[in-house]
């Protein structure tokens, strides 16, 4: 009997103590667990995606201008909505504008997507999203 007055002592001394979760939302607190699982995955899928993307410019496009691009780097976003594939060109004598390069990336995204959403088994691919980056410098054209 002197054991459970104890414990009951020590749950009238803990609620009569504010703690650091004391008057938050439990949902806020699950939400935010849920980010890092989230996160996980996004680098998960942007890892797949950059390979499955180098495979198909490098062999099932025939433009050379797609063999000509490498990726430097697949990332999601934090809502999840968009792929951003970072590109660079390869071969700098190509006579070709940025703006050329972007709008034949956009004509073949729905091929990219269906390619990426067989390798991940996934129903629902992000929308892709793509820039391209000079060569050794990290920054934007």
């Amino acid at each position: 009997m002197n054991q459970s007055k104890d414990w009951l002592n020590e749950a009238r001394q803990l609620c009569g103590e504010f703690g650091l979760e004391d008057g938050i939302d439990p949902r806020v607190i699950a939400r935010a667990m849920d980010r890092k699982t989230k996160s996980h995955k996004s680098k998960q899928l942007g890892k797949e995606a950059r390979h499955t993307l180098s495979m198909v410019f490098a062999g099932d496009l025939s433009d050379p201008v797609f063999q000509d691009l490498e990726i430097i780097d697949v990332a999601a976003t934090d809502d999840g909505q968009f792929l951003i594939v970072s590109l660079t060109c390869v071969d700098t004598s190509l006579e070709i504008d940025e703006s050329q390069i972007l709008e034949k990336c956009r004509a073949v995204q729905g091929y990219l997507r269906s390619a990426i959403a067989s390798s991940v088994k996934r129903k629902h691919v992000p929308t892709l999203k793509f820039e391209l980056m000079r060569v050794g410098y990290g920054e934007n054209r």
